[in-house]
Parts: structure tokens; C-alpha cells; sequence
């Protein structure tokens, strides 16, 4: 499946014999696999125009970067407006944060450097939790996560 901005893969990469054709190296397919009790789905996702292609014809125009248009899965894509940016002066690192078009209450960050780039998003009047991890420039691993159990660990002073 593919649109002017991106290609997705077929197959969910959340299978072990997907795994072993995306993951780098051994610890790199153990961590995805170890990895998939917390999500949901996982694609691999090639990006035509990076954010840091985005920011460069936006420099050279004299302009910012208001909106970039983000992969999902299955080749739904989603338009994020751009609240607050912290860039570079050569526009090949920074990070991005706002909202998901017409959804005010969803959260989106943003960070990437040359061609590799991480998102997450956070929309819960959708139902809409997405984490995309960089993998080689102008490809993201994204994967829809379950927020009750993606993030491990415990906040705060767990001896209180």
C-alpha cells in the first residue's frame, strides 16, 4: 500500500518471521519480540519526505513547518499541526510538538536527525496510541501500543 508520502508493508512485523527481516541485528529482534506482549500491531513504514527534507525546502524558502503529514497503520495517514518547534540552525536535528488535525486533545512529538526520525502519538478520543521508531533514514518501525502496558516501570519512589 502506498500514497505520495509513504509505503507500508504487508504483513504485521509483529510476527517472528517478519521480525527476523527488519531487526538488525539478534539483541535488536529479541528486544521486538520481548516487546510484543505491550503492542498491538507493528509495520514498517518508508517515508518519501523525512522531517528534516520537510524543514531544508521550508529554510529555503524562508518559512517554518506548520504541518507534516505522519504515517499510521495500513496506510492511514495522519495530518499533525505543528505547535512548537526546537530545531537547529542547519535544520538536520530537532524535534516537533502538537496536535493531531482537528483532534485538540491528542499529544504528538516529533524528534529526528538527518533521515532518522521517532513519533509518538497520543489521541484518546480515537483510541489512538502510535509509537514509531526510527530504523534506517526514511523508515519507521510504527506500531500501535497499548499505553496501560507499554511504558514499563515504576514512577516515583516505590519505598513511599
Amino acid at each position: 500500500m502506498a500514497t505520495g508520502s509513504h509505503e507500508w508493508t504487508a504483513g504485521d512485523a509483529s510476527e517472528l518471521h517478519v521480525i527476523e527481516q527488519i531487526a538488525h541485528n539478534p539483541e535488536e529482534a529479541l528486544r521486538m519480540i520481548e516487546e510484543n506482549d505491550r503492542i498491538h500491531r507493528r509495520q514498517l513504514v518508508y517515508r518519501n519526505e523525512t522531517a528534516a527534507a520537510a524543514v531544508q525546502r521550508a529554510m529555503a524558502r524562508g518559512e517554518a513547518v506548520r504541518q507534516l503529514t505522519l504515517p499510521g497503520l495500513d496506510g492511514r495517514e495522519l495530518e499533525f499541526v505543528i505547535e512548537r518547534a526546537d530545531l537547529a540552525p542547519s535544520g538536520q536535528t530537532g524535534s516537533f510538538t502538537g496536535h493531531l488535525a482537528g483532534k485538540p486533545n491528542s499529544q504528538v512529538s516529533l524528534a529526528f536527525k538527518g533521515g532518522r526520525e521517532a513519533f509518538t502519538v497520543i489521541s484518546p478520543d480515537d483510541r489512538l496510541y502510535l509509537q514509531a521508531d526510527p530504523r534506517e533514514p526514511g523508515e519507521v518501525i510504527v506500531k500501535s501500543i497499548d499505553p496501560q502496558t507499554y511504558i514499563q516501570g515504576t514512577c516515583g519512589n516505590p519505598n513511599h
